[in-house]
């Protein structure tokens, strides 16, 4: 799936990696747990009050490619060709992005960059899937504490978990080089701080001819976390700053009518914030052109 729109003078292409179709949804009940702060009951009163009966999750895996003047950059990878990680069903249903890359009606289709939201295996196995790099042409960029943290201080955590970072840190190799917040990789293409779902979790801020479309990579997963922003996942490395960067920057969309990208949600994954008291809501868009978007200039 591949779908096409622009940011100003930025070419842009939403291509799926994949978005495994009932009965493989995941249950939601595996993403918002009692471990992660949220009861069962509120699980379920919380689905009620959605009425429309769902128990799982939509699970899509949207990369963002991004013609620049300075050449294609893509904003995280899938999880590649071959993966058998969440059981040997999913295998069929995810690996597509590498394939659609050339047949996204962009100018290039060698990616001068890849830019990694983080290291977790479903961004970035699509760049390494083959033992080398997927596109060896391609400076690669995740934020320095991302890479210190892989590195080192994720020693405790279980070995599923540390190895395809390790494995990314590894195979990009050199190409592989340390972002900061706040930093301009490639014209019109801005890193922002989303950390808290990993120490280095980067958001993406594209800006165009006064247009913008914030990526959000995981900053959260399903629209549940939207009208409860404080809930959690298992894989949120740091809570508390999860929740803070989650406030922060669906507060920042929502009031500014920011377009946003979200990396999990159904294909393509754009829509609109929109403010809730104190909570939040997702309204699609077909792309950052809809007349519900506004573009001000900064």
């Amino acid at each position: 799936m591949i779908h096409r729109f622009a940011v100003g003078d930025l070419a842009c292409a939403v291509i799926s990696d994949g978005q495994p179709p009932p009965p493989w949804e995941p249950p939601l009940a595996e993403f918002f747990t009692p471990e992660t702060g949220v009861p069962e009951p509120d699980l379920r009163a919380a689905l009620a009050a959605e009425g429309c009966g769902r128990t799982t999750l939509t699970c899509g895996y949207n990369c963002l490619c991004v013609q620049t003047p300075a050449g294609l950059a893509v904003i995280d990878t899938g999880l590649g060709k071959g993966f058998l990680g969440y059981g040997p069903y999913i295998t069929p249903q995810v690996g597509h992005f590498g394939a659609a890359l050339a047949g996204a009606g962009l100018p290039a289709a060698e990616p001068a960059a890849v830019i990694l939201t983080h290291l977790h295996e479903d961004h970035v196995r699509g760049a390494t899937w083959a033992g080398e790099p997927a596109f060896p042409g391609a400076v690669a960029y995740a934020h320095a504490d991302e890479l210190a943290f892989w590195s080192g201080r994720a020693a405790e955590l279980p070995d599923e978990q540390r190895r395809p970072a390790l494995e990314a840190i590894r195979i990009l190799g050199e190409r592989l080089r340390p972002a900061e917040y706040g930093a301009e990789l490639l014209p019109g293409v801005h890193t922002v701080d989303a950390a808290g779902h990993t120490p280095g979790h980067t958001a993406v801020l594209l800006r165009s001819r006064g247009q913008r479309l914030l990526c959000l990579g995981d900053t959260f997963y399903d629209p549940l976390q939207l009208a409860h922003p404080a809930w959690r996942t298992p894989w949120d490395h740091d809570a508390a700053r999860s929740v803070a960067s989650r406030r922060r920057l669906l507060a920042w969309a929502a009031a500014e009518r920011l377009p946003v990208h979200a990396y999990h949600l159904p294909f393509p994954g754009l829509g609109l914030i929109e403010r809730r008291g104190d909570a939040f809501a997702w309204r699609p868009l077909t792309s950052p052109d809809d007349p519900g978007a506004t573009h001000p200039a900064g």
